[in-house]
Formats: C-alpha cells, structure tokens, sequence
C-alpha cells in the first residue's frame, strides 16, 4: 500500500482553503488573504492539520517560479516606457526611502546594520496580487492613484530580482567588501550568461512545438522550460524563482507569448495558491500571544511607516495629499515576494525570532489591506481638508503660476474640464474649435506640461480643493465637465462646485451605471456612466443590422438616457426581443432630411413630388435658413440645404428619403 499522507495533506489544504476563501470573498476579502488565513488555520500553529508540511512546502516552491515566471511573461517594454517616469521614478524613490527608514527605524532598536538593510528590503515589496486585485473591484485602477500604486508594483516586482542578489551578499557580512562585489559580479554574469542561453533555446524549442500541434506537448514544454531554466539557475548557485523569471522574461519576447499565458494560468494560480496557505502554516498564532505588545506596535509601525513614504513620493510627484494617501495605504502591506526573501535568508542573517515577528507582522498587514483601502477615501478627505485648515497654503496651482509668471486669464461664462484624458482631450479639442472659452484642470504633471505648451489655460493641482476650483473659475462657468476616471474625486468636485455656484451645469463622466443616481443627487445634471453608454452603441448597431434607420437607433438611445438607464438593468428586458425590435422598428414617427445639391427634391414642388400618395409619409415642415415653416404649401419649391420634416413608419420614411435624396445620374445609369 503506498503512502498516502502526502494526497490526504492535500486534500486537507486544498478542501480548507476552498471553504476560507468562499466565506472571505462574501466579505469581498481578496483570495490571497483566504489563503494565508487557511494556513494559519490547518498549519502547526493552529488545528494541526498536515502532518509533511514539507512536502507542501516543495510543491509551494514551484508555485512561485511559476509565479515569477508569469510575471516575466507579462513584461512589457512597451507599458515600462509608457510609464518610465513612474516607475523609475516613484518606484525607485518608494524603495529607496523604505528601505532608509527601516534601516534608521532598526538601528533605533540595536539591531545590527545588514539586518536593518534585510528588514528593509522585506518592508519595501507590497503585494501587488491584493492590491491590483481590489483595486480593479473597487474601480480605481485608472485613478491617479491606481496609476501611482502600478508604477511603484511594477518597479518593485523588478527590484526583487536584484535583491534576492543581495541576499547572500547580506548574510555574509559586509566587512568583505571586495568579496561582496565579486560575488554580485558573479551573480550578474550568470544572469546574464542565463539570458544568452535561453534567448538561443527557447525560441528553437518552441518552434519545433508548435509544429506538432499538441496542446497537451505545449504546455508541458512549457513547464519544462520554466522549471528546467529556474533549476539551472539554483544549480548555479541563484534560485529557483530567478530563474523562472528569466525563462518568462525570454519567452515574452516570442510571438507565443499570449498564448503560454492562457495556457499556463491555471496551473500557476492552483501552486502558488499552495505557496501563501505554506506561508500561512508558518505563522504561530501562539507566538502572536507571547510577542503581542512587540506585534502591536510593530504592525502599525510597518503600515504608517509604509503609508507616509508613498505619500511623500505622492507629493514630490504632485499628486497632492490625498491622492497620496489613497496610494500609501493601499501599498501599506509586506508583500507575497517579501516571503521569498525570508525564504532566501539564512540563519546567519535572520534568527527564527526575528523572522516569526517579520512573518507574523507581514501577514496582518495583508490581513488589514481591504479594511485600509476601503477607510482610505474618506480618511483622505478628512486629513486633506484638515491639513488645509491647519496650514495656510496656496493650491499647488500657484506654484505653476510663479513659475509662468502669470495665472490663467480671467473667463466668464467658460467651461471647466477636470481631467485631460482621452474624454477631457475630446471635449477640449471640439471646444477650440468652436471658440468656445474653457479652461484645463489637470493633476498629472506631465500632462500639465503639455498642456502649457499647447498654450491651453491650466489650473495644475486636485480638483477636490475648493479654492482651485474658485481658481479654475467655476463660480462663472456655465459648464463644468469631470472627466477624471477616480469615482471618489468625481463625488466630491461635484459637491463642492454644485455648492460654489448651483445654477452651473454640471456633466460628469463615471464608469458605472450605479454611481449614476449619488452623483445627481450630488448636484451632477448629466451623468454619462460608461458600460452602459457602451450597451446603447452596441444596441444601435444591432438596429441598424435589423435596418433601423438613424433617427430610430437615435431615438431608442434618447429614450433609455432618460429613463435612466432602467431598461438595461432590468433583467427582465431581454425575455421579449421580437416585440421589442418590432416595435423599434415599425413605430410611427419622425424624420429630418437634409437636401445637397443636385438631389431629386431640389427644385420639385411638394405637389410634384406627391410623397403621401408615392411613399406613404407626409411632410409636416420645412427647416430653410435655420427657419421653420409649418405646414407648408403643396406648391412650396424646395431647395438646397432645406431640411424636410416627415412623419410616417419606418419604410414609408426610407423610401421617402430615398426618393428626395436620389440623383438624377443615378436613376439615368439605372
């Protein structure tokens, strides 16, 4: 009879984990969280459920070079210079100023300088699973800062490899300073001969793949490569998780790239499932009562320690305070790669005491994260509105203006677009055509500047300032526009320029269909929420294809913007689509023709033309130099830009615009 503890161990993990995370998600907890508590729960710590924590401890290993190695495969040199500026500037300020002040934190507790540094590399990683994760549920991914918090992820998934170099270099000791150097010199030109190799390899292997057609043979190859690369690379004295990494890195420059993603994804997210339930046996719920105060003051620390750093970056990147602080409590978490590092470090680096209380305290700041993200808003609203209270200072606005030697001019009866996105850009570039007065306010810094270069009025800062928005002039705006993708920023520019000047008309852009009814009850008299904006395009195509005309795909969609949106979310709208598509098509109403020059209707009277009794449509009115005329006489001529009024069904009005607007060559080639 074989052995079958290693099976019931998994089937343990596996059917506890299952349960945890279906309770937490009730509790939208993200599923790494439930993980990490399931090991918590089944592991030596808690209910002793698995006996060879080992063995899942091996199989959680290559649930993390799997993990490494999607992220290799996700590598974009494209989004990386899209967001140079971020990533290798905020990313690499936020590590920078972590690691410096958990190393003087440290070194206030007499704890030796090289664990200090250790420590800090650990506090430096946040994880990115959780927080894009909620972020993303939360709709805040495309926030000045979700922005912030994917820069600063990015650079720090990269920032792992060079630190799990430094590692070894760490628990040696620094006082060889020589050897030290050798031996990342040596670690550097392994990589590097690494990288050759595989870019020599992998393509050749993957070719010969492909050509025989064997989904099973693909993914197979798939996980030989990344695990045959990450066991070369511990054979070399690296580790596992590098060399997966690399192997990643080498295949996301092959055209198979998307495909070994869909492929591989599934088996990736089952093991490194296993690797946070391994991390979660390796915390001692007991150890948590023997250290409690040292935890508690420990937690916090790490978190507000965390927190203000991103939020110093924040502002030397002019983000202001509370978009800051929306990014620093989200990155206030030890991230999944930190446990990789504490994996990595020795004895003579990290006792076991030390390590239980960087695991334990890692851990909680995980377990905290969805309350924090979900308390961060309105604590940001709060401490902005108090630190202005409590320090007179100008808008960040006014700096730009020195800087210029001038503020925007003085406008009236203008239009206000907060935000210079793709909407904002749109919205700004019809406005100059039309000479209609407006003014930019834009919390990029890059977008700022072009901005100013393009000679367009900028007010530079957060719009949710009431004094920038006095700046902007919004007091003697006639529209103001918010076209900004953060829904917290959109509520609150909306309460604020609503109480400034409540005859203003106020437009705003928000993504879903359920902030529709806050916002105007905050003031907003249009809302336009994009998903469903997108359903009403997808509906008048569909029209069209069943030969609805245009002025009955226009007004179908008027009608659901009016009613709300309330058909879209009915469930119950789609049980009938024969009757409704019938009557969208069939219904009487009314169309507007526009006559060019040279068509049939130019010059023919109503009487000649007889389009009751050839088309079934009547003319109801004339529209000619921007003036009506109502019932028109039979012997009325028409003209060229006349636009003709009719009223009928659908296909009495198609063949009525058919006969107005044909041209004589046409029906002469006919």
């Amino acid at each position: 009879m074989h052995d079958m503890s290693l099976l019931r161990d998994l089937l343990v993990v596996i059917a506890a984990s299952l349960v945890v995370v279906v309770v937490l998600r009730r509790l939208r907890v993200p599923p790494v969280v439930g993980f990490l508590v399931s090991g918590i729960l089944i592991g030596p710590g808690g209910l002793k459920l698995v006996g060879d924590r080992e063995a899942v401890e091996m199989l959680a290993e290559v649930g993390v070079a799997l993990l490494l190695f999607t992220i290799g495969l996700k590598f974009s040199l494209r989004e990386m210079l899209r967001l140079r500026h971020w990533v290798f500037g905020a990313g690499l300020l936020q590590v920078v100023l972590t690691i410096g002040a958990t190393l003087g934190a440290c070194r206030l507790f007499g704890l030796p300088p090289r664990l200090g540094v250790f420590v800090g590399f650990v506090v430096a990683l946040s994880s990115t699973a959780i927080v894009l994760k909620l972020q993303e549920e939360r709709g805040e991914s495309d926030t000045p800062s979700g922005r912030l918090c994917l820069s600063v992820l990015i650079f720090q998934d990269l920032a792992v490899v060079p630190l799990l170099l430094l590692v070894p270099m760490l628990e040696t000791g620094l006082a060889d300073w020589a050897g030290a150097l050798l031996g990342l010199l040596r670690s550097l030109a392994l990589v590097a001969l690494l990288l050759v190799v595989a870019r020599l390899l992998i393509p050749l292997v993957l070719e010969t793949v492909v050509r025989v057609r064997s989904p099973e043979v693909f993914v197979l190859t798939i996980i030989a490569l990344a695990m045959g690369t990450a066991y070369v690379s511990a054979q070399a004295g690296l580790s596992l998780a590098l060399g997966a990494f690399l192997a990643g890195i080498v295949i996301s420059e092959t055209d198979y790239s998307h495909h070994v993603i869909a492929q591989i994804m599934p088996v990736r997210d089952a093991l490194s499932s296993l690797f946070f339930i391994s991390i979660g046996m390796l915390v001692s719920p007991s150890a948590w009562l023997g250290a409690a105060g040292t935890l508690a003051v420990l937690i916090p620390g790490l978190v507000v320690l965390k927190a203000l750093v991103v939020v110093l970056v924040g502002l030397c990147f002019g983000l202001g305070l509370r978009n800051g602080l929306l990014a620093g409590l989200a990155l206030a978490q030890v991230g999944e790669f930190s446990f990789v590092l504490l994996r990595a470090a020795g004895p003579g680096l990290l006792d076991e005491t030390t390590g239980q209380l960087l695991l334990s305290s890692s851990v909680a700041t995980m377990l905290l994260t969805p309350l924090l993200m979900a308390l961060a808003p309105a604590a940001a609203v709060r401490l902005q509105a108090a630190a202005h209270r409590l320090v007179s200072l100008p808008p960040p606005s006014s700096r730009q203006d020195e800087a210029a030697g001038e503020g925007p001019p003085p406008l009236s009866d203008h239009v206000v677009i907060v935000g210079y996105g793709v909407n904002g850009r749109n919205v700004a570039r019809v406005l100059a055509r039309l000479e209609t007065p407006f003014v930019v306010v834009e919390l990029n810094p890059y977008t700022a500047r072009e901005v100013t270069e393009a000679g367009t009025p900028l007010v530079y800062g957060d719009a949710c300032q009431e004094p920038l928005l006095r700046q902007a002039g919004v007091e003697r705006a006639r529209v103001l526009v918010v076209a900004v993708a953060d829904p917290l920023a959109v509520r609150c520019i909306t309460a604020i320029a609503r109480g400034l000047h409540p005859t203003l008309r106020i437009i705003v852009r928000t993504r879903f269909v359920a902030e529709v009814e806050e916002l105007t009850r905050l003031g907003a008299d249009e809302v336009v929420p994009e998903e469903f904006e997108t359903s009403l395009e997808l509906v008048g195509r569909v029209m069209a294809a069943y030969g609805a005309p245009a002025w009955r795909v226009e007004r179908a969609q008027a009608a659901l913007r009016r009613q709300g949106y309330l058909a879209l979310r009915d469930p119950a709208c789609g049980q009938a689509p024969r009757a409704t598509m019938a009557l969208l098509l069939a219904d009487a109403d009314v169309e507007v023709v526009e006559l060019e020059d040279g068509a049939r209707g130019v010059g023919a009277t109503l009487r000649q033309l007889d389009l009751r009794a050839r088309t079934g449509a009547a003319v109801v009115a004339l529209v000619r130099r921007a003036e009506p005329i109502a019932n028109p006489s039979a012997d009325e001529a028409l003209e060229a830009g006349d636009r003709v009024v009719l009223m009928g069904d659908a296909a009495a009005l198609t063949r009525a615009e058919t006969l107005l607007t044909a041209r004589p060559e046409a029906e002469v080639s006919q």
